[in-house]
């Protein structure tokens, strides 16, 4: 597909999601709002799972530079370790490390253990990854750790978190989902189907949890500048083949995410085409705009 027919197929799902999707977009914009992010207080902690890298790294980096100490948890080491102490040295917080695989049970429930030692004002359940390839063909042990990442794990440590935010009256959570929640496709179906569960599992908490002062976001991205289409198990995705008004940066993302903490609107989903193509399946042609997305998605492969 050359740049030409990128640009008009791109051009074709605005503007069939502009038409469909303005009474909706307006309405969740009066519902919306921003509220501010929480300030800091008595030595309070975020914790950031797959912080090592992308969205997860720069949740730390402007959560640093908010005020706030940090547990950053991820599988590499090194890159953990190097990202703590320039945040560290950055912005005079502390920060702790924990080398974690969120696919085991038992790095789960060590994670489990340091929230329930911390002063814990906001958790982030960044870590997930995709594969590709259909559900026959697809590697089962994959499908099964992706499903541990995205699902069981966002479940326990959501879980592990409330009492302490309870007690104290307050916190944030934040799971990171996708825009693919909202446009299932085939190949690789557990990742959208995991992405879906985050946002109806962040909307049933918020409810469950709205009395106690805790905020849940379902964060959704779209395609985001990151090493997320770097990994072996994606080497089949070629970039080149996205067109580029499409591609967020992480710093936007989690700018957006940061500023829109609000009980009345759960699902958060930057930029503003991604809004609109979302807003569409819920007030127009639904069947058209899948039809839109998996042409798209496996124009992609």
């Amino acid at each position: 597909m050359n740049n030409n027919e990128k640009g008009k197929l791109l051009g074709a799902a605005t503007a069939v999601t502009a038409l469909t999707a303005g009474g909706y977009w307006i309405y969740q914009e009066m519902v919306g709002g921003k509220r501010p992010l929480p300030t800091p207080q008595n030595g309070s902690y975020a914790l950031i799972t797959g912080a090592s890298s992308g969205i997860g790294a720069e949740f730390a980096r402007q959560l640093a530079a908010a005020g706030f100490n940090l547990v950053l948890t991820a599988r590499r080491k090194e890159k953990l370790a190097l990202l703590a102490t320039e945040l560290q040295a950055e912005f005079d917080i502390t920060t702790k490390i924990i080398v974690a695989d969120l696919a085991k049970s038992e790095d789960v429930a060590q994670l489990e253990e340091k929230i329930a030692e911390l002063n814990l004002a906001i958790l982030v359940n960044n870590a997930g990854f995709g594969t590709t390839g259909g559900l026959l063909t697809s590697d089962l042990s994959q499908q099964m750790a992706m499903l541990d990442v995205h699902i069981t794990a966002v479940m326990r440590l959501c879980r592990a978190s409330l009492p302490g935010m309870t007690e104290r009256g307050g916190g944030t959570i934040i799971n990171v989902s996708s825009i693919s929640a909202f446009f299932p496709s085939p190949g690789d179906v557990n990742y959208p189907a995991s992405k879906a569960y985050l946002n109806v599992f962040s909307q049933a908490l918020q409810a469950e949890v709205l009395e106690s002062g805790i905020i849940v976001q379902a964060l959704c991205p779209g395609f985001t500048v990151t090493e997320f289409h770097d990994t072996e198990i994606m080497t089949e995705f070629d970039r080149e083949k996205v067109p580029s008004a499409l591609w967020m940066t992480a710093e936007d993302v989690v700018r957006t995410s940061l500023q829109s903490l609000n009980p009345d609107r759960v699902i958060c989903i930057p930029g503003r085409r991604y809004q609109l193509m979302v807003a569409a399946t819920k007030s127009g042609p639904t069947s058209l705009i899948l039809k839109i997305a998996r042409k798209f998605r496996q124009r992609v492969r």
